[in-house]
């Protein structure tokens, strides 16, 4: 016996179908919160900030001071700043200007959070949203406040994602 032949346009519709029919789907809003060390994280976006020049995330069309959560060797916020220096790692082997969420150091398995790794988010640090301050001036009034920890909240099911922040 010997198999039709499928074209790949067919074959792909057909997987298409197959794997959307079989796909669990969340509509229920599922909520996770990550704590970050708030010294770190304020490190990060003020290498951003002093910066020359910025690269872009998957998303961004202009350069600017960000940080960007990845989920990868753990999970982390990392400064988007370039600056021309040869040494992009410390003393250590790690990337510099990130700071790890609690718990999800080099090594953790960032699937705990959202289902996985390589998830790459940005968040501006000079733009004011329509109710608040920018990023960065939350970031050191927090610090000087005697704040510890900076909180990335996430909102989430299958259609989208909310990201709000706080520090304590």
């Amino acid at each position: 016996m010997t198999n039709p032949t499928i074209n790949p346009e067919d074959f792909n519709a057909i997987l298409r179908e197959v794997l959307t029919e079989n796909a669990p789907t969340t509509t229920t809003p599922h909520t996770h919160t990550l704590a970050f060390p708030l010294h770190k994280v304020l490190a990060a976006a003020e290498h951003a900030t002093a910066a020359p020049k910025h690269a872009l995330g998957p998303r961004d069309t202009d350069p600017g001071p960000r940080l960007w959560w990845i989920n990868g060797d753990g999970i982390y916020l990392m400064s988007n700043g370039i600056y021309n220096t040869p040494n992009t790692h410390d003393e250590t082997g790690h990337w510099r200007h990130i700071a790890h969420a609690d718990n999800c150091g080099p090594g953790t398995d960032p699937s705990t959070v959202l289902g996985g790794d390589g998830l790459h988010e940005t968040l501006d640090l000079t733009h004011a949203p329509a109710d608040g301050q920018p990023l960065i001036n939350t970031l050191r009034t927090a610090a000087t406040g005697g704040a510890t920890r900076f909180l990335l909240h996430i909102t989430y099911n299958d259609n989208n994602r909310l990201l709000t922040t706080a520090t304590a």
